[in-house]
């Protein structure tokens, strides 16, 4: 014992001597790592990192903090949170930050993740009196200017002839081939926050006949701790409650190496943060607390983009890209409203919650389906309601949602966490979600994009036997009651994960990650065309990654192998990386490279691994083909006020091909090149 309490004491001491912005980086690059690296999908982080940084900025004050506020750190296990409360009932209230390792399950590698988080007061501190001049006078202001660009030129932005202009205006972009946004923050602690946002994709004008100005702006207003209001939003914001059956448009849980962290990590009302032009609600929310009753209720109204020729539209437009003429005839087109509640009870050990929401468009969604598309919700009215449930002791929880949309279509999810000893925790989760239950707002756990046709069971266990060493594993296996996207036939698959991590020092970590997975696909065999037929699709892949600190300098390097079946065809691929990242503390540089070579031979070999990327921004490129990619990125802090990030990044393909993407992103050549300047100014 004496010997893990020396480690800890050692790990927890080196985090505080380090330089902070270089802990800050290293651990938030490591907890994206976690979460995106076994994700095929593409999803907005920056919400998380607006987190992350905030309970850096103002650490959570573990004697007086919340289950739902430890959750938004996304690497604590719902085991760990509950742990942790639990020691604080048994004490009383932490001394020290060094107790983190008396409490059950707290091990080297979440401690480490958890400490640039966290701090420790035993004081009763009493929540202060909300005064405008106060907050007005603890704020702090943040504006973020960034500028993207790519080097070669795209075919949408070659001169075109004007007679084939006129006769079709969408072969060229109308606007410039540079990104840009603008963003202005004011934050006083947890009390108040503002924001602004103004963007530009690449290819949209920033001044002429279709456009001026910026292309999206975004605004909100967010005021915490205020009477009996827990919280109020004004202008764009989000809304997340139970397990996302009804109204979840933060992160949704997932499939990740962290495989006992399966519930949402987001409750309650929260401003619009992210430049995403989409998956917002725009409008006023409030949240009432009412002794151990949390009342919220909220309104949004806003235009949307769709093809509405005809009096109807098919679907919404969703990328927020206004690049060519037909771009800005569907930009604006659709009101939606969005009236909706949520009624939760708390107590210590037990939640219960009532969510409802009704969304009125202003013209009718309608198409003739595909087969598959045979229960997709078609209409102009869509109600949806949920009952949510936790219940939580020590080491044990039961969660769940069940919900019914108003064509009678059903969603259910149940779990079970439990840690029948101390080194070993354990998830079951069952899901059942209707080929009826199609909802706008539904992000819940799934095996595909959408919360609908689809049955699975999901069990993960966590498993540390000895120090250093963590072993993590999940296998699921669902099926599809009705047709899916490329799938004629109702549809089964799995899916596995084994992770060992072990940490021999402060300075080296290393994993040996393998997954596997297979599901039904259509194929088409060429001596067979036009018969479609279903195959099972196999995909295998092995991964080693060790990163290790020399000084002022970390390495990084990942070996990967795959293996992807279709049909009769077999492929497999190859991946290795090399980081190094050095540290010159006396300039607050750090200078950050990477190099990459990848063979995947066929599509179904694409790897994915995370890159180090500015502030508020997350990559994990789709690697696939034969090639070379590597990025350099600088971040100078010119003074405590004043940040700036440099990032240049390139892709060369050495597969003899003469073009690189599709349509007018169109390149011609092998290779990419992609600048992001991004400068940050605290005042």
């Amino acid at each position: 014992m004496r010997y893990f309490v020396t480690i800890i004491s050692l790990l927890l001491s080196s985090v505080c001597m380090m330089g902070q912005e270089v802990v800050i980086n290293r651990v938030i690059e490591k907890i994206y790592g976690q979460l995106m690296e076994t994700s095929e999908s593409e999803i907005d982080y920056s919400d998380l990192y607006d987190d992350l940084i905030g309970f850096y900025e103002h650490p959570i004050n573990l004697n007086q903090t919340t289950p739902e506020e430890l959750a938004k750190l996304r690497f604590l296990s719902d085991i760990q949170i509950e742990n942790l409360f639990y020691y604080l009932y048994k004490t009383g209230s932490m001394r020290t930050i060094y107790e983190l390792q008396l409490v059950e399950d707290m091990d080297l590698f979440t401690i480490q993740l958890l400490v640039p988080f966290v701090t420790i007061d035993d004081t009763n501190q009493s929540v202060e009196t909300w005064k405008l001049k106060d907050v007005m006078q603890a704020s702090r202001h943040e504006l973020i200017v960034r500028f993207d660009g790519t080097l070669e030129q795209k075919q949408g932005y070659l001169p075109v002839a004007t007679e084939q202009s006129s006769v079709n205006p969408n072969q060229q972009y109308l606007g410039d081939p540079f990104y840009t946004s603008l963003k202005y923050r004011l934050k006083s602690s947890d009390k108040l926050q503002i924001g602004l946002t103004a963007e530009k994709d690449a290819g949209e004008p920033f001044y002429g006949s279709y456009n001026v100005g910026y292309d999206s702006y975004s605004g909100f207003l967010q005021i915490n701790h205020l009477w009996k209001f827990s919280a109020i939003v004004l202008g764009d914001y989000r809304a997340n409650f139970g397990q996302g059956l009804v109204m979840q448009q933060d992160m949704s849980p997932g499939k990740s190496s962290l495989v006992t962290n399966v519930t949402t990590r987001s409750q309650g009302l929260k401003r619009q943060a992210s430049t995403d032009e989409y998956n917002f609600l725009r409008g006023v929310g409030a949240t009432v607390n009412l002794g151990n009753f949390n009342i919220s209720a909220f309104y949004s109204f806003r235009m949307m983009d769709a093809d509405t020729t005809g009096g109807i539209f098919s679907s919404f437009k969703t990328d927020g890209l206004h690049r060519v003429v037909t771009d800005f005839e569907k930009k604006n087109t659709l009101s939606r409203q969005v009236v909706g509640g949520n009624v939760t009870y708390r107590d210590r050990f037990f939640r219960l919650g009532f969510t409802t929401t009704q969304t009125w468009l202003g013209l009718p969604l309608s198409y003739e389906p595909s087969p598959y598309q045979l229960y997709y919700f078609r209409g102009q009215s869509q109600f949806a309601a949920s009952v949510d449930y936790l219940f939580a002791w020590h080491g044990f929880q039961f969660f769940g949602e069940t919900a019914i949309n108003d064509v009678g279509g059903v969603a259910t999810l149940n779990g079970l966490m439990f840690s029948p000893i101390s080194v070993l925790n354990f998830v079951v989760l069952q899901r059942y979600y209707s080929k009826k239950y199609d909802t706008f707002f539904a992000n819940a756990f799934s095996e595909g994009s959408r919360t609908n046709n689809e049955s699975g069971l999901y069990i993960g266990a966590e498993v540390k036997p000895i120090r250093k060493w963590k072993l993590a594993a999940y296998a699921d296996v669902f099926h599809s009651p009705w047709l899916n996207y490329q799938v004629n036939k109702p549809a089964s698959g799995y899916e596995t994960l084994l992770q060992v991590d072990f940490m021999p020092s402060r300075d080296v970590e290393m994993y040996g990650r393998f997954r596997y997975e297979q599901k039904e696909k259509n194929t088409q065999e060429p001596e067979l065309q036009p018969t479609t037929l279903i195959f099972d699709t196999k995909k295998a892949s092995l991964r080693y990654t060790i990163s290790y600190q020399v000084m002022q300098i970390g390495f990084k390097n990942v070996v990967e192998w795959n293996y992807a079946g279709v049909a009769t065809a077999e492929t497999f691929g190859f991946l290795m990386t090399q980081d190094i990242v050095y540290i010159l503390p006396w300039i607050d540089l750090t200078l950050a490279l990477r190099y990459e070579f990848f063979d995947a031979p066929a599509y179904e070999n694409r790897f994915y691994v995370y890159e180090r990327d500015v502030p508020y921004a997350s990559y994990t490129p789709s690697l696939y083909g034969v090639g070379n990619r590597w990025y350099v990125n600088l971040d100078y802090q010119i003074n405590r006020k004043l940040t700036v990030y440099v990032r240049v990044s390139q892709t060369y393909y050495t597969d003899n091909r003469q073009e690189f993407g599709t349509g007018l992103e169109t390149i011609n050549g092998n290779h990419r090149t992609d600048f992001r300047v991004h400068v940050q100014w605290k005042f």
